[in-house]
């Protein structure tokens, strides 16, 4: 919606228009933002381990005091400040720490727990202080999400066959936005039965939704390099 305000050319034009292409469900979604203004709340809370966890790998924030300062300069504290109860922040508490320094505190305690528990930092609570770890940089450097790294850790162990991994990298939340078409099925069978050396499924067989059947034989040596019509 944010490129509403920028349709034409401000600086040289008095009038410019913009339109949206969406679904018939989701047009009176788009409609109520444009006429009726409503402000748009941050997500940035369903993604703050991994941010923290750049910025730890980066050396930016090194500590809780750092990282509770960092979260100042997000759209999320301005739109805590402006609507606390969309954040699950009550009136007593916001007029008690009307700069939300505790709860700020406590989100940034709480993301660095769940990343030192995925091995992602190592985070020491008595002192505050946050190091990042190979795992930790690693997912930074190839934008992998903390909810895949957690997913790996409680997968991957060293009884796993080759074809465990490819089932369990298939997991991996990233490729949620693939996406399988009816058409593309019986693609998907030639290619395991004709190009890939492992079975769709590992750990014991168990069955993979298409995306990520899909995800796991188009990893395989052979599988990504065929040409066929519909993949």
């Amino acid at each position: 919606m944010q490129i509403f305000g920028r349709a034409g050319r401000p600086q040289f034009d008095k009038y410019g228009e913009g339109t949206i292409i969406t679904t018939h469900d989701k047009l009176s979604h788009y409609l109520t933002l444009l006429t009726q203004q409503n402000p748009i709340e941050s997500q940035f809370l369903d993604r703050l381990a991994d941010n923290l966890n750049a910025e730890i790998a980066l050396g930016t924030v090194t500590n809780v005091e750092e990282a509770v300062k960092w979260l100042s300069y997000t759209y999320l504290f301005v739109r805590m400040r402006a609507n606390p109860l969309a954040y699950g922040i009550n009136h007593k508490a916001y007029q008690m720490d009307p700069s939300l320094m505790l709860y700020r505190k406590e989100l940034v305690v709480e993301a660095g727990r769940k990343l030192d528990k995925a091995r992602m930092i190592r985070f020491e609570e008595r002192t505050g202080y946050y190091a990042s770890t190979d795992m930790g940089r690693t997912a930074s450097h190839f934008y992998i999400r903390y909810n895949t790294i957690e997913t790996f850790n409680e997968m991957f162990n060293s009884q796993r066959t080759e074809a465990d991994i490819f089932s369990i990298v298939s997991k991996a939340e990233e490729f949620d936005q693939l996406k399988v078409r009816d058409e593309e099925l019986e693609e998907l069978d030639q290619l395991l039965s004709n190009y890939c050396e492992l079975p769709a499924a590992g750990g014991g067989g168990e069955r993979l939704r298409e995306d990520q059947r899909a995800a796991a034989d188009l990893h395989q040596p052979g599988g990504g390099g065929q040409l066929l019509p519909h993949l």
